[in-house]
């Protein structure tokens, strides 16, 4: 893969991300909730969450590294999350894989203060598949920022540690958009 090729992949996904933003921007909001004197966890307050993820990163085994891009949807509940994408390159040879992670979340702050206007830490971890590689390990740090009564965004790393042979680690920097979804 040459430089002119990373960075068409580059631009395009750049592209895609901008317009999934665009069109999240347009659709029509949840209902909002009444107004309370406490701060807004903004999606988070919410039971359930839906929302778009993408990011990039670097996938490296001992055989190779390359760069690598992922976007997929994801349906978030208490403590928990189901998303389903794609992602690649990946290091093992396989040009683009579809993936389906099941995850845990669990706040790094006291519950009471979910709520903080300035955003919350998150640790995460969980499963997942990848069509064209395996099974993974998927692990990392999160942050959460309320947007508004029912929007967060999040900003992620992860690590999605296949276990074929050779290991191979799929570190991506992720962008989660959510919206709160009505009972």
């Amino acid at each position: 893969m040459n430089a002119r090729s990373i960075s068409r992949n580059a631009l395009i996904f750049a592209a895609i991300l901008l317009a999934q933003i665009a069109a999240a921007q347009t659709l029509p909001s949840a209902p909002a909730k009444t107004p309370s004197s406490q701060p807004s966890a903004g999606a988070y307050d919410w039971f359930a969450q839906a929302g778009w993820v993408c990011g990039v990163g670097a996938s490296t085994s001992s055989i190779d590294t390359k760069p690598t891009a992922q976007c997929g949807g994801i349906l978030s509940g208490p403590f928990f999350d189901f998303e389903a994408g794609a992602m690649g390159p990946l290091a093992n040879g396989s040009a683009a894989s579809g993936y389906l992670s099941t995850n845990l979340w669990i706040p790094l702050i006291p519950w009471q203060h979910l709520a903080n206007p300035h955003g919350v830490p998150f640790a995460v971890g969980g499963y997942t598949h990848l069509f064209g590689t395996g099974n993974a390990l998927d692990y990392g740090l999160a942050f959460a920022h309320p947007i508004d009564a029912s929007h967060s965004i999040q900003f992620e790393v992860r690590d999605y540690w296949t276990f074929s042979d050779p290991h191979e680690h799929n570190i991506v920097f992720r962008v989660v958009w959510l919206t709160g979804l009505s009972d």
